[in-house]
């Protein structure tokens, strides 16, 4: 093959290799769809989602050993996971590796009955949670029809109003164990007021390997060469 030949090779695939790196992965997520991680009926401080893999996991903790774990509908989907007896500081928790990824994001739907907990604040800690940064609080929207909400969720609808956004995760680029918490801030008015949560997603760009790197500064030199 042609010097010439094989510069234009590498150049293309240079170019491929950079145009998938612009575009954030999906690095984890949970959707809720198994019916069998949680109980209506039986009464746990804690609670596991059943995973595929073993780099991921998603569990929850509530004070009251009360609390029951539900998969009702979700926002846009048939399932999501629900829990009672909130107080201050009980969570849901998202853990997963970012290794090799920046620009990390988050999104995830969230909502609450009437007399469920209205506020959260969304921590990370990058060291199996000796420490914790919080990268921010929301307002949990009431599971309703207008006036009180924008919409009752169902499994054939996905209302936007429902989710967040968190973008610029700087602090969780790149690491070996990433812990992802939804804290209640506020407690429930009542013991039977829920939280609910569906479509968690943590997104990012993978950084590309160094042959991938090298190949891209070889387009770069083909190209300036053909301007010559």
């Amino acid at each position: 093959m042609a010097l010439t030949n094989r510069l234009s090779v590498a150049a293309s695939v240079a170019a491929c290799t950079l145009g998938a790196a612009a575009n954030a992965d999906i690095i984890a997520g949970w959707t809720f769809q198994n019916s069998a991680f949680v109980s209506s009926t039986v009464g746990s401080q804690t609670f596991t989602y059943p995973q595929t893999g073993t780099s991921t996991a998603f569990t929850g903790y509530h004070a009251d050993a009360r609390t029951k774990w539900y998969n009702n509908v979700g926002n846009g989907s048939s399932a999501a996971v629900n829990s009672d007896y909130w107080t201050v500081g009980d969570y849901y928790q998202a853990s997963l590796s970012t290794t090799g990824y920046t620009g990390i994001s988050l999104n995830f739907d969230m909502t609450r009955s009437a007399s469920g907990p209205a506020s959260f604040k969304v921590d990370i800690s990058t060291n199996g949670g000796t420490s914790w940064s919080t990268i921010s609080t929301v307002s949990v929207i009431q599971n309703a029809a207008a006036p009180a909400g924008p919409g009752t969720w169902t499994s054939a609808t996905s209302y936007a109003a429902y989710t967040s956004t968190i973008t610029g995760i700087t602090a969780a680029e790149n690491q070996a164990s990433l812990l992802i918490r939804w804290i209640s801030t506020s407690a429930a008015s009542s013991t039977g007021g829920t939280a609910r949560m569906d479509n968690v997603q943590v997104q990012g760009t993978l950084v590309p390997a160094p042959g991938a790197a090298a190949l891209v500064g070889l387009a770069g030199l083909m190209a300036r060469r053909r301007r010559a």
